[in-house]
């Protein structure tokens, strides 16, 4: 008996008898009956799809099963569509307009294009700015404010031997910028003012005026208590000598820091402003640079 190529159903020979022709088409038709067996059913909008890697077999299924049955857009999406050729836009995108232009989110789901700032300008937080909230705005300076003051001592004071004596600045201070010393009360402290607390670098100018006895010695005291001696030196013969120590403290807003001087000469020294308060004269001189927190 022959049969089809492909799949094989059976059909008549060339030499069969025209009377075993009609079984021979029973033959055929049952086959291919069979074979499309699973083409059967189905119902409206179904679509054929392959069950098994077996020829001709079939099965009817739902046509959102595997196949993209539409294109919706979503947030910062435009377009879409069910059938045909579907097309979708970035809505940002085609936000902006020129060059320069940034999107920035107005609500929940929402956006716009801000147009570029002018040159130097930043963007800025701004919640009064409606509906974007932040704008372009001229940058602060980035140089940094001084911090500090430098007091001066208005006339000589006298330091008895053998005694630590605070040194007293009542002259016009050269520079002051946050309050740091008063000329009048507790003129011989610089003390940190409120929400400056940090690291400061103080200095300070001593002139002893001339004796050749004993030794000299400048100390600073922190609110009250002695620190640590920062100067330490012979006398010298006549003339008078300067010194200018200089330390680094970490201190707190309220702390006060003075300078105290004692010398061993086996009576009074005086130290000497020279009648001069100038910023480049000044004999005694205390003062301090806020360096950071």
């Amino acid at each position: 008996m022959a049969t089809t190529t492909n799949f094989g159903w059976e059909t008549p020979d060339d030499t069969d008898l025209v009377k075993d022709g009609a079984l021979a088409m029973r033959t055929l038709g049952n086959a291919i009956d069979a074979s499309m067996v699973d083409l059967k059913g189905g119902t409206t909008g179904q679509v054929l799809s392959k069950n098994s890697n077996t020829d001709m077999d079939f099965t009817w299924i739902n046509n959102d099963q595997g196949d993209i049955t539409a294109v919706t857009a979503g947030t910062g999406i435009s377009g879409g569509g069910t059938s045909g050729a579907v097309t979708i836009t970035n809505s940002m995108a085609t936000e902006i307009t020129a060059a320069g232009d940034i999107i920035i989110g107005t609500g929940s789901g929402t956006f716009d294009n801000l147009p570029i700032g002018t040159t130097g300008q930043v963007l800025t937080a701004d919640t009064t700015v409606s509906p974007y909230k932040v704008k372009w705005a001229t940058a602060t300076s980035s140089t940094p404010s001084f911090v500090g003051c430098m007091a001066v001592a208005s006339a000589a004071q006298t330091i008895a031997n053998s005694t630590d004596t605070a040194v007293a600045f009542g002259g016009t201070d050269l520079y002051d910028t946050d309050g740091f010393h008063d000329p009048s009360t507790n003129n011989s402290r610089i003390t940190i003012p409120t929400g400056k607390g940090g690291k400061y670098r103080f200095e300070t100018m001593i002139r002893w005026d001339g004796n050749s006895s004993g030794a000299r010695s400048i100390k600073f005291y922190i609110n009250g208590s002695e620190g640590q001696t920062v100067y330490r030196a012979p006398a010298f013969a006549a003339g008078a000598v300067i010194n200018t120590p200089s330390f680094t403290l970490n201190l707190s807003a309220g702390d006060y820091v003075q300078i105290y001087v004692n010398q061993t000469s086996g009576g009074n020294v005086d130290i000497d402003n020279s009648g001069s308060t100038t910023q480049l004269s000044a004999g005694l001189r205390f003062g301090c640079t806020y360096l950071g927190a």
